[in-house]
């Protein structure tokens, strides 16, 4: 199967997520996480300026669908994205 022009993109580049601490907006650090569902989970962030201090939790989850997986789970179910859902569902039709 051809890969979506979304996972090409990805393969090209490095991604890192970076989070900045909401009170100084120095980058932060995610110490721990814990999965709440297989689709939510909870991440501790520590501000990395040692002036802040700033801990806080911050929820992660996903919301919608870009690019469909080839090895869908059939207890997931992420919605697409409202543009996608309309082009997803006509190639359906078609296909």
């Amino acid at each position: 199967m051809t890969r979506h022009p979304l996972h090409a993109a990805s393969a090209r580049r490095e991604s890192r997520f970076r989070v900045k601490c909401p009170h100084c907006l120095s980058f932060a650090r995610a110490r721990s996480s814990d999965l709440l569902t297989p689709t939510y989970r909870e991440v501790r962030f520590e501000c990395q300026n040692d002036a802040c201090g700033h801990i806080w939790v911050a929820g992660l989850e996903a919301i919608r669908t870009l690019c469909p997986s080839d090895m869908p789970n059939p207890a997931i179910d992420i919605p697409f994205a409202a543009t996608r859902a309309a082009n997803h569902a006509s190639a359906k039709a078609t296909g």
